[in-house]
């Protein structure tokens, strides 16, 4: 499926705020994202989880969002006009 950007999350050094800034996207006092309702940003379209979302956390927790995100963004693709499926 064609993107404009994707991101692998590797290791924690807390969310890359420069891009968040490009992007218009908000962040909490923290520096982690903020969400908008659970896995959205301030910016449609775009998603965050794990880490980024929650700040420093276990490994089943990034793994349980990462999950729980990949649904929001199904559900995110599925209500936009035909992406050529």
């Amino acid at each position: 499926m064609p993107a404009q950007l994707v991101l692998l999350a590797m290791g924690f050094l807390g969310p890359e705020r420069e891009l968040l800034d490009q992007l218009g996207v908000e962040r909490e006092a923290r520096g982690n994202v903020r969400s908008v309702k659970p896995y959205t940003t301030s910016v449609d379209g775009v998603f965050a989880a794990g880490d980024a979302r929650r700040g420093q956390s276990l490994i089943v927790w990034a793994i349980n969002e990462g999950r729980q995100c990949a649904l929001e963004v199904e559900r995110h693709l599925a209500a936009l006009p035909s992406i050529g499926r």
